[in-house]
């Protein structure tokens, strides 16, 4: 006769099982559909989560090896490695070789709307020597809390486009010459830096996550406008800001179609949630805000910085020329 300590075991392990089988089978799942994000928004929201796709099924992979059935071990496992082709590029590919050594820093920061810790971001930029500063969905008056900082920037004169999410600033260091243009079709704001190092076109845009069938349609249109527009104009152009879609998602493979991608060769670096834990704060969360950029221009330097208030965390990158 069983005793009631076997009984146990057998029922914890039996529940134990069924919950490893349940978040294995979630993110199997997920992983094919994520495929699908041309047919429906939610599920190219299931795009965005390769890596936290990766770290589960790897862990559901292991433990089926090691304690139940080896049969599905091996079908979780043939996931993991789907997530981890599709993740590969972040450190195996490269930029393109600096023709020189100098080069524009850039921060882009959404700052969702968030009247707190301006001097502490301002701070910051200013600690970092960021040529302009991209700050999206902004509120509060930064003009003041520039002139109370005596930080070396002013701010840019930009239009502004009628479909931007909130008010964009554009910030420039003394050193660097900022000139307005109209927002490309799609974009929240379009300016032309130009110092030393050349000149360069950033296109700048930042959205909501949608949250509707209308709401993903609308993005699809703002990123293929984008695109056109960034592709068809003269010179190095970067389209760069809070674009709330992974490198996975159709949305984004629109928006950054015959462009190159600042992350590769750069790792996986989360910037929303703003985590700052130690080590593994690059790791916990989704990398939504981008860099993209086409013409004779490469990214030697890339980062993202510390969680400063806002719901996302800094982007900052070095535009140089290439060979």
């Amino acid at each position: 006769m069983a005793t009631s300590s076997s009984i146990e075991t057998g029922t914890g392990r039996k529940l134990f099982s069924a919950l490893v089988f349940i978040f294995g089978s979630a993110a199997t799942l997920g992983t094919v559909l994520g495929f699908f994000g041309a047919t429906w928004w939610g599920l190219d929201r299931l795009a965005d989560l390769r890596f936290p796709f990766l770290v589960i099924l790897v862990a559901t992979a292991v433990t089926y090896g090691f304690v139940f059935r080896r049969a599905l071990s091996a079908l979780f496992l043939l996931a993991a490695v789907v997530n981890a082709v599709l993740l590969a590029p972040l450190w195996l590919s490269t930029q393109d070789a600096v023709a020189s050594n100098d080069s524009i820093r850039v921060v882009s920061l959404d700052t969702g709307e968030s009247t707190e810790n301006r001097r502490a971001i301002i701070d910051w930029i200013n600690q970092e020597e960021a040529d302009v500063v991209l700050l999206h969905r902004t509120s509060g008056d930064w003009a003041a809390t520039l002139d109370d900082s005596d930080a070396p920037y002013r701010i840019a004169a930009t239009p502004i486009a009628p479909e931007a999410t909130g008010t964009p600033i554009v910030l420039v260091r003394h050193n660097a010459t900022v000139s307005p243009l109209p927002a490309a079709p799609g974009s929240d704001f379009t300016v032309r830096v130009v110092n030393e190092t050349g000149t360069v076109t950033l296109i700048g845009l930042s959205v909501r996550a949608p949250t509707s069938a209308s709401a993903g349609d609308d993005r699809i249109e703002r990123f293929t406008a984008v695109n056109e527009a960034a592709v068809t104009m003269q010179g190095p152009v970067v389209i760069v800001g809070n674009l709330e879609a992974t490198r996975w998602s159709h949305a984004f493979k629109l928006l950054a179609e015959g462009m190159t991608n600042s992350e590769d060769g750069f790792g996986y670096t989360a910037t929303w949630p703003p985590y700052d834990w130690p080590i593994i704060s690059n790791y916990t969360g989704l990398p939504i805000d981008h860099a993209v950029y086409v013409g004779a221009i490469t990214v030697p330097y890339r980062r993202v910085g510390p969680s400063l208030g806002p719901s996302h965390r800094p982007l900052m990158f070095d535009i140089s020329p290439s060979q």
